[in-house]
């Protein structure tokens, strides 16, 4: 049964949807999702490396039991039970399954503008279900989505219905007129001002402009009422919104308290986009836990957030991509991109210094293919710090930026980001030592040999 496993799942994972979704690739995600959930209740993965998720160092010639969807047992003498699946790691090295924090499963078109004025929602829809499943087999087993209608996908991934990550969903952005989450047309009025109503997509869970405390209250609560987890709110200027400046500071300090205190009353958090220092200390006065981006932080900053006991989520890998020729006019966009790129090195050089909590999230959205992209965070950020060090943010350090949820965390039947007994079993099997060369990770193509997320088996290349 294992064998059959291995070969209808290497043979998924390598066909590249050219079916456009039409009713053969239906099935053959459906094929899929059952195929890797059928079989014995335990499965035990023999002779491999066992890195924990938090340790220093692999464990050698290691075990690992799963039952169901938990690991009940690791260790070099686990014994296997009757009628267990067995499998063989050939000596390759064992990790968590990775995490990344800052995602935006539903945006998959190059423009925001052009998703809310000219895509369909159910073809955004398909196209987010896509994004989730090339997340998966990338090795991420569980994501935060920092903004736009999630619910529906996060649903379909949970009962089984197409492979995917866990989702931890914010809903809609929270923005303030003219913040970073006002992309109306210039001459489209708004909706407070002129009354009638919205456009479909806002009313959709992709954004909600509100002004004053009580506007921000109601649309913290209506996320909240819909399943977010934790709230994302829009703390200062953004590269591509086109009417505000990197520099503007967006919601006032009550505003900001507004928000921290209906995600509070519900046992969870506000994570902001903010890039400047001004934004992301008002944010962290305010009660903030999660700034992510910060690009433009300084040590003021940085020390707040220190003392506050934030979260720090930075995006270094947009330093590996093309910068803007300078030969050329700008255009505003590239104006604040380029600004924001200068900004890396200091902060990803404080956050070291100072030692704060620090996640892996990349933000990655766009076009289907971009999301490998997502693996080029380990290669930016060893600039800074160790294999190991960056492997242990997108795991066990994710982990404990996802429990901020407190109440609302939707997974807490196991543990997330670690290998250890009832914890989740969301395995990924390595050709090489991700903990000494991150390149393992980045070139998942040629190493990744083995995918299992909550017990269910989505790529096996191991040798038999």
């Amino acid at each position: 049964m294992l064998h059959a496993i291995k070969l209808f799942t290497k043979d998924v994972a390598f066909r590249r949807n050219t079916c456009h979704f039409s009713r053969t690739c239906v099935l053959f995600v459906g094929l899929l999702c059952s195929a890797v959930s059928y079989g014995a209740n335990h499965i035990l993965i023999v002779n491999v490396n066992v890195w924990d998720g938090t340790s220093n160092a692999l464990k050698k010639n290691h075990s690992v039991l799963i039952e169901d969807n938990l690991i009940v047992a690791v260790g070099s003498d686990v014994s296997s039970p009757q009628g267990a699946l067995i499998d063989d790691g050939n000596g390759n090295t064992l990790v968590p399954g990775l995490s990344d924090a800052h995602t935006h499963f539903s945006q998959t078109s190059r423009s925001i503008t052009g998703m809310r004025n000219d895509e369909n929602w159910m073809y955004v829809g398909i196209k987010s279900a896509l994004a989730a499943k090339n997340f998966l087999m990338l090795g991420f087993t569980t994501v935060r989505d920092l903004g736009g209608p999630a619910f529906g996908v996060k649903q379909a991934i949970d009962e089984g219905l197409i492979p995917g990550p866990r989702i931890y969903p914010s809903g809609a952005f929270i923005s303030q007129t003219s913040g970073h989450g006002d992309f109306r047309n210039y001459n489209e009025p708004n909706r407070i001002i002129a009354g009638g109503p919205t456009m479909p997509m806002d009313q959709q869970d992709w954004f909600y402009l509100v002004d004053g405390k009580a506007e921000v209250r109601k649309a913290a609560r209506e996320n909240l009422r819909k399943g977010a987890t934790q709230l994302k709110v829009m703390a200062g200027g953004g590269i591509a919104s086109d009417y505000d400046p990197i520099h503007s500071i967006q919601f006032v300090p009550e505003e900001l308290k507004a928000a921290v205190e209906a995600a509070a009353d519900w046992d969870t958090y506000v994570a902001v986009h903010a890039y400047t220092e001004k934004s992301i200390i008002r944010a962290l006065e305010a009660g903030v836990k999660s700034i992510d981006h910060g690009q433009l932080i300084s040590e003021q900053g940085m020390q707040l957030l220190k003392e506050k006991e934030a979260w720090l989520v930075p995006q270094s890998h947009w330093g590996l991509r093309p910068a803007p020729d300078l030969r050329k006019k700008l255009s505003e966009r590239e104006k604040k991109s380029l600004m924001v790129r200068e900004g890396i090195d200091t902060e990803m050089t404080l956050a070291k210094k100072h030692q704060v909590n620090i996640a892996y999230g990349t933000d990655v959205f766009g076009s289907l293919g971009n999301e490998s992209r997502a693996l080029n965070e380990f290669t930016s950020r060893v600039q800074w710090f160790t294999p190991l060090e960056v492997l242990k943010q997108a795991t066990s350090e994710n982990a404990r930026l996802f429990a901020l949820s407190g109440k609302l965390n939707p997974y807490t039947e196991g543990k997330l980001g670690v290998i250890e007994a009832g914890a989740y079993a969301d395995l990924l099997i390595y050709e090489g030592n991700p903990l000494e060369d991150e390149q393992i990770i980045v070139n998942y193509k040629q190493n990744l040999k083995f995918i299992m997320k909550d017990g269910k088996i989505f790529k096996n290349e191991l040798d038999d």
